[in-house]
């Protein structure tokens, strides 16, 4: 499963802008994990809205970034919470 996340993350840190990046690197250290959760929904939040925002102005290619970031970000989202619910069951 962790091979699958480092995948995720790198595929993330391939589209995100060097600020964000730098945001996730402050909080979470070297290491994206469930610490990053919020800032991810975040991201998804904004990427979605700006996907609306190219389509309108027609930039399709721009409109394709963000829907492959929205892409990735659900996936790394959905892998951590699974992470995070896997480590809240094992201290049970």
């Amino acid at each position: 499963m962790i091979s699958a996340l480092d995948h995720l993350v790198e595929q993330y840190l391939g589209l995100e802008s060097m600020e964000a990046t730098e945001s996730f690197l402050e909080r979470c250290g070297a290491r994206i994990d469930e610490q990053a959760l919020p800032l991810l929904k975040e991201r998804v939040s904004e990427e979605e809205a700006q996907i609306h925002l190219w389509e309108t102005r027609g930039y399709v290619r721009l409109r394709e970034k963000s829907e492959q970031l929205v892409s990735v970000l659900k996936s790394l989202i959905a892998m951590l919470e699974s992470m995070k619910q896997d480590k809240e069951q094992d201290k049970r």
